[in-house]
């Protein structure tokens, strides 16, 4: 062997001598033992970006202006009509920093762009309105805002999610059965299309039907360059109230009652630790004069134990109430990444590795994925292991837990209600139409190791979900892996009112993909585009 052979080449050929199950094998004992090294980077690269952030908006050059950066994107655009081949278009941001699961293979065939947009532009303190880039990430904005006595309406919890990747992916919060998703708190778009020109889009002056079908559009009507979005004033704790139950009806029973609650409720979220037993949770924002110092949780510290684990003590405690931090609520499945983390670490949630290494927490995941992608490629390794959010009107959470349950037997499995806002303008819900006269849907999510004895595969056991979940009138979120054809895709979301934007835009179809091609399990893997 070469002497000079670097590691990627090393491993290559290494790769080249396993058959799949060992290299499973491997990636399970690279994961759980070397992880650990990507802690304190993780640290250092989540900390420096967020000081980057705040620098860039306090102590802007005044030759730094939005404006410039943009002229930047029309030019490569421009240069696209003239060097494209026939190639279609998308942004340059690299795969590993996408939140999909999967390799984003199709970049490799396409004319990328390289976008700088990653600032906060403005705070309208007046209209409770923030002017910002798409490439803000939701964890390090909030933070900021909450320094400007702010936050957002909808805060998922994964710091590293894109504002760009929440309006045109669809993003969704505990706080959703009152403000719906994360683009329905959109007020603006500014994008530049595939001619090169700068359009503003809103919901009743400018480009109307293109405002409201950027929602799931996944870049494909053109580049977003910058996102207005409404801001509410910040509450510094929340009053959760856990409630534990014992049967799946219960569960059921309580999460429509506290879901269709006309006032009362900021926040409502469910854990299902089994097919039987649940917690439901109900918060209410608050000022520090309302609180009870006796029931505080400073659930963030770092030697908390992870979220989900401290809500399952309540399946024994019974019906609880406690006052967390704003902030540590916003943040509390970041750490764990949910309950994913146990699969990349699972020594990480014992009392003494909290204590001495919970403040490096959480993992980056666009570092592990940055791993992952240097050293297994975008072959999928993991057959059992299913990450995918189903979102089914409310009435229907029975049926999609009980199918979990039969194909999967993932727990636990979390359930978030969301409220789809209809404009008869459009015949759309902002990307979804509620059917049947339903407004209020929940967001089955689904992520972890398959434990059933029975599983019948990857593919085979999204391909139920689609079809139960498209049967039973709901949608499935796109970022993760899909294996519908294009034709269940349109009978899912109904895209009628996108094909007709992207007939209106300039050059729009010769420029950008449709969404079906950058969303499908072949365009991202194989990275073809047809």
């Amino acid at each position: 062997m070469d002497r000079k052979m670097d590691v990627v080449q090393f491993l290559e050929f290494v790769k080249k001598g396993l058959d799949i199950r060992a290299l499973h094998q491997i990636s399970n004992y690279i994961q759980k033992v070397f992880v650990i090294f990507l802690l304190i980077p993780s640290f250092i690269w989540d900390t420096v970006l967020y000081l980057i952030l705040v620098h860039k908006f306090y102590f802007r050059k005044t030759s730094d202006n939005h404006e410039e950066r943009v002229a930047k994107i029309q030019e490569q655009v421009r240069r696209w009509r003239v060097e494209g081949k026939g190639r279609k278009m998308c942004t340059a941001r690299p795969s590993w920093k996408s939140v999909s699961p999967q390799s984003i293979g199709y970049k490799n065939s396409m004319y990328r762009i390289e976008v700088d947009l990653d600032r906060v532009l403005s705070i309208d303190r007046v209209n409770h309105v923030v002017h910002v880039e798409p490439s803000v990430c939701i964890g390090y904005l909030n933070k900021f805002l909450i320094r400007e006595g702010y936050t957002l309406p909808i805060v998922p919890e994964l710091d590293n999610l894109t504002i760009g990747g929440l309006v045109m992916g669809g993003g969704i919060e505990t706080t959703s059965h009152k403000y719906g998703l994360v683009h329905h708190t959109a007020l603006e778009y500014e994008m530049v299309t595939a001619d090169g020109e700068v359009i503003i889009c809103d919901a009743e002056n400018n480009n109307a039907d293109v405002f409201f079908t950027v929602p799931f559009s996944y870049g494909t009507l053109g580049l977003l360059t910058a996102v207005k979005l409404k801001i509410i004033p910040y509450k510094p704790y929340i009053k959760i109230t856990y409630r534990p139950t014992y049967t799946t009806h219960e569960a059921m029973e309580v999460m429509v009652q506290e879901s269709m609650k006309g006032t009362g409720n900021d926040s409502v979220e469910g854990i299902m630790y089994n097919i039987n037993e649940a917690v439901i949770m109900t918060g209410e924002f608050v000022e520090e004069n309302q609180v009870e110092l006796s029931k505080v949780n400073n659930l963030g510290r770092w030697y908390k134990p992870w979220f989900y684990h401290h809500v399952k003590t309540f399946l024994e405690k019974g019906k609880t109430v406690e006052y967390v931090p704003t902030l540590h609520f916003h943040q509390r499945h970041n750490k764990p990444c949910f309950w994913l983390t146990k699969l990349w670490a699972p020594w990480a949630s014992h009392p003494l590795a909290r204590f001495l290494l919970g403040w490096a927490f959480p993992f980056n995941y666009q570092l592990l994925k940055w791993v992952k992608e240097l050293i297994m490629g975008n072959e999928n390794l993991a057959d059992v292991f299913i990450t995918q959010d189903f979102i089914i009107p409310l009435q229907k959470l029975k049926g999609g837990v009980e199918l979990s349950a039969e194909l999967t037997d993932i727990w636990p499995i979390w359930m978030v209600p969301a409220k789809l806002h209809y404009d008869e303008r459009f015949g759309e819900t902002y990307g979804m139409k509620p059917r049947s006269g339903n407004i209020m849907y929940v967001d089955l999510g689904v992520y972890g190791v398959a434990e059933n004895k029975n599983f019948q595969g990857h593919e085979a056991t999204l391909r139920a979900f689609e079809k139960w979940t498209m049967d039973n009138g709901g949608y499935q979120a796109l970022y993760a892996e899909t294996y519908m054809s294009k034709e269940e895709y349109t009978k899912m979301f109904t895209p009628e009112n996108y094909e007709a934007v992207r007939d209106r835009l300039p050059l729009c179809k010769e420029g950008f993909p449709h969404v079906y091609q950058k969303i499908c399990r072949k365009g991202r893997n194989k990275g073809i585009i047809d």
